[in-house]
């Protein structure tokens, strides 16, 4: 028994279900919260972009807005409510009311909700060329990261290569076969490329706040990029794409909508309206103690004789044709812009290639370099020369793969590729849903 109480008072002894300790170490548990499972990947940055990104509300409070402003505009067709009261020298407090209902106003309000209307589908036009936007550089500081990470990879594989030469000439000049030169060069190289490999982990840093910034969450970047987001069409078939897909086209097609709309409502703005008008006095002495009038009016307001509706007809016209000739310019810039993106995307796919060649050789002739210095054949010099190409050649060929990736990336997220994948609320579909 003595045994016993020592062993659970030094802890060794076992919890039982049923004694104070175990009741108090599984509240413990209970109350300890778990943490949550990162996300990783391309499809959870964008995800997290286009839920938690403070820019997508501020424009989705804008589409809501307009919203307001199309139920504001049909508002125009129901009646109209209006009451007087006004104080007279005899103590005497006349009151009118006056009911309007528009019966025809010759278009007007049906150009006014129609602009309306527009202007909310340019506003949710808008909110989805943000949407891309962001998708663009999500995608972009994602394949950024994957670069610097295998250009990391690439520093430490240097810096313990030369770790390795280093202390093998370390040993050498001990046993008096290479001179303290040779060891202090080895040293200086290697010291070069610890420097290169914390400039790098800076750098990911740096890269890794930048995805930070947009997600406002961390998300796990581990995970490399799928090859169904990079197996892109030809030039062709992507600029069809791009000039059906690419939202700057779509805002601008828009805009010409609601020009257009302008037009109308600028036209149709000085037309008079017809009303059914019920007015009731009560208390009024001219019109005696009480009375009910109804009636159709017709009631129309020429501005400056004309001149101000008519300076503003024009001005509609000339906003439509500028619109116009904004969206040929936008199809012309769009059409630069997948040039532009696939010619450098196929270069980078030559310079793979030829790097990934010149690693190899380059491999190959760093062992024999290293095999005909211990023969002594090759200085030590050129042993460390070759091993500062290899490594250049590598970081060479995994900038250009990474330049690859981001070509590709941004090719997708122009041409739409990318919404499938960003979450429930696609950036394609976001029209339908608001106008849900």
């Amino acid at each position: 028994m003595q045994q016993k109480n020592k062993e659970i008072q030094n802890g060794k002894q076992p919890l039982m279900s049923g004694s104070p300790l175990f009741l108090i170490a599984s509240v413990i548990m209970l109350s300890t919260p778990l943490k949550a499972a990162e996300v990783s990947g391309i499809e959870a940055a964008l995800q997290a972009t286009l839920s938690q990104h403070p820019a997508l509300a501020g424009q989705r409070a804008q589409v809501e807005a307009k919203g307001f402003a199309g139920d504001s505009a049909r508002a125009q067709r129901y009646p109209s409510l209006s009451a007087q009261v006004s104080a007279q020298h005899t103590n005497n407090y006349p009151i009118g009311i006056r009911m309007r209902q528009p019966l025809w106003a010759f278009g007007r309000i049906d150009n006014g909700i129609a602009y309306a209307d527009t202007d909310m589908s340019v506003e949710t036009i808008a909110l989805l060329r943000l949407k891309r936007q962001l998708i663009d550089e999500t995608a972009v500081a994602y394949a950024q990261i994957q670069g610097v990470r295998e250009r990391l990879i690439v520093a430490k594989e240097n810096e313990s290569a030369l770790d390795a030469m280093y202390q093998q000439i370390n040993r050498r000049e001990q046993g008096q076969l290479a001179s303290t030169a040779d060891v202090r060069l080895a040293r200086a190289r290697l010291l070069q490329a610890q420097a290169r490999k914390e400039r790098i982990v800076s750098e990911l840093q740096v890269t890794e706040n930048e995805l930070l910034s947009l997600t406002q969450t961390r998300v796990a970047t581990t995970e490399s990029v799928a090859e169904t987001l990079t197996d892109l069409p030809d030039v062709l078939e992507l600029m069809d794409l791009a000039q059906d897909q690419s939202a700057d086209i779509r805002l601008k097609t828009e805009n010409i909508a609601l020009a257009k709309a302008d037009v109308d409502r600028e036209r149709s703005a000085p037309m008079p309206t017809v009303y059914l008008q019920g007015d009731y006095f009560y208390n009024d002495q001219a019109a005696g103690t009480s009375d009910f009038r109804v009636g159709v009016n017709v009631e129309a307001n020429l501005e400056g004789m004309g001149f101000a509706a008519y300076g503003r007809n024009n001005a509609a016209n000339a906003r439509l044709r500028s619109v116009n000739a904004d969206l040929d310019a936008t199809r012309n810039e769009v059409k630069r812009s997948i040039n532009s993106l696939y010619t450098s995307r196929s270069a980078q796919k030559i310079i793979v290639e030829s790097h990934r060649y010149s690693v190899d050789e380059l491999s190959e002739i760093l062992l024999s370099y290293q095999r005909q210095y211990e023969a002594g054949q090759k200085p030590w010099l050129e042993v460390l020369n070759m091993q500062r190409e290899l490594t250049e050649q590598k970081h060479q060929l995994s900038q250009a793969n990474n330049e690859w990736l981001v070509y590709s990336l941004k090719l997708a997220a122009l041409v739409g590729a990318l919404d499938s994948i960003a979450g429930e609320k696609t950036a394609s579909d976001e029209q339908t849903v608001t106008q849900e």
